[in-house]
């Protein structure tokens, strides 16, 4: 290794912080940089409500086909770095996991005490570096060179090789604003544009149901045992019925496909099941019981157990009160809600840019990986799975190029 050679790592989400602890670790110098004053803002953000879901069991071929479109370049970047040894590392920095619902695997301790030892191990070692508040601006004149703003001042900084990990645009209080899309596409670059990914959706609702919904302490009385489907592809997860529309996971596990839908014709209906723990059989024969004169609202609570803001979705979704059709009712979906709110983005450094390292195939030497390169994933450990492995694959070629 010649003298003063290191690897500089722009942004220190979970994708620039692993990058950062594999090069330590095969003993190469690191300066990681982020605009903001301390690492990991977005990587607390992901374990800030129900515990850090990391990953999600199965093998790199079942789990591809949730990295939409990218399916055989995740396989092989699962196969690189999988969801076991994503396990294992996390047992190395103290935090056994757990198998949660559907799959998602959860660490076992908060986020906050991962993070903290993750990085009292990366500021153990000389080889690492830290600098907080330094912004990327663009790309110097020369070949490894790199353009900052600290403060007001303008900051060049050097490095052998370059490791960009800036994320997206979703959240931009944990710093990942997506500034750096202009000075990327300044250097010529492509560079999708980028958009809300694991968001809310949103719904034209009745004043009466957002009335309803308003009434109840939201992420409760909201939360439904519903399942929707998009273009033949089934939710997974809980539906949170919103002022606006949905959110929650079950919506997100489907948010590819009605945006696809959106993006084609600007309109999205799809399919709400608010029965799903009823077969098409069971609901047949339960509505083969005479309704006499009861209320079409106490007939759907005697006969299904449908009652308050289930029911009432029911009524919005069927105005003619057919029970017969509560497994299958049209739901039409008129937006997305804006990339600020989602907790990732869609878009980003287009992969026909990108060499198999994740290298620029215009700029050698200076690497792509996680959520700012053009690749998307629902949640439930996929995202994280996908930052890791991105970033492992990265490392890797960095440590062949050193040695």
């Amino acid at each position: 290794m010649g003298k003063g050679k290191r690897v500089l790592i722009v942004g220190a989400g979970p994708a620039g912080l692993f990058c950062a602890y594999r090069l330590v670790e095969a003993g190469i110098p690191v300066l990681l940089v982020d605009r903001m004053a301390a690492p990991g803002r977005k990587f607390l953000l992901a374990g800030s409500s129900g515990g850090l879901n990391c990953t999600h069991r199965g093998t790199p071929g079942e789990l591809s086909v949730k990295y939409y479109g990218n399916e055989a370049l995740f396989k092989g970047l699962l196969e690189d770095f999988s969801p076991d040894d994503l396990i294992k590392w996390y047992r190395k920095i103290g935090s056994d996991t757990f198998v949660g619902n559907g799959g998602k695997i959860f660490t076992k301790v908060p986020v906050q005490e991962v993070l903290a030892a993750w990085l009292e191990r990366l500021e153990a070692s000389p080889l690492f570096t830290f600098k907080g508040g330094c912004e990327f601006t663009g790309f110097g004149s020369k070949a490894g060179q790199f353009m900052f703003r600290q403060g007001e001042s303008a900051l060049g900084l050097e490095a052998e090789y370059a490791v960009f990990a800036l994320g997206g645009g979703s959240r931009p209080e944990t710093g990942s604003n997506g500034a750096w899309v202009n000075a990327f596409q300044a250097a010529g670059i492509q560079v999708a544009p980028l958009r809300a990914a694991n968001c809310g959706v949103e719904a034209a609702w009745s004043p009466l149901l957002r009335e309803r919904i308003a009434g109840h302490v939201p992420g409760s009385g909201t939360s439904l045992d519903i399942a929707l489907t998009c273009s033949g592809s089934p939710s997974t997860g809980e539906v949170v019925l919103t002022g606006y529309g949905l959110e929650g996971s079950g919506v997100y596990s489907i948010g590819w496909y009605i945006r696809q839908e959106l993006a084609k014709s600007g309109k999205c209906t799809i399919t709400a099941d608010l029965l799903p723990h009823l077969s098409a059989q069971q609901l047949q024969r339960r509505l083969s019981k005479p309704r006499r004169k009861s209320s079409l609202s106490n007939y759907a609570r005697k006969t299904l157990g449908l009652t308050g803001l289930p029911y009432l979705l029911f009524r919005e979704l069927s105005p003619d009160g057919d029970l017969s059709q509560v497994k299958n009712l049209p739901l039409a979906i008129t937006g997305c809600r804006p990339l600020e709110e989602a907790i990732s983005s869609a878009g980003g450094v287009a992969l026909s840019q990108l060499d198999s390292s994740l290298m620029l195939k215009s700029r050698p030497g200076c690497f792509v990986i996680g959520e700012m390169a053009d690749w998307e994933a629902p949640t439930g450990g996929y995202l994280l799975q996908g930052c890791f492995s991105t970033a492992f694959r990265a490392a890797e070629k960095i440590i062949d190029l050193f040695s």
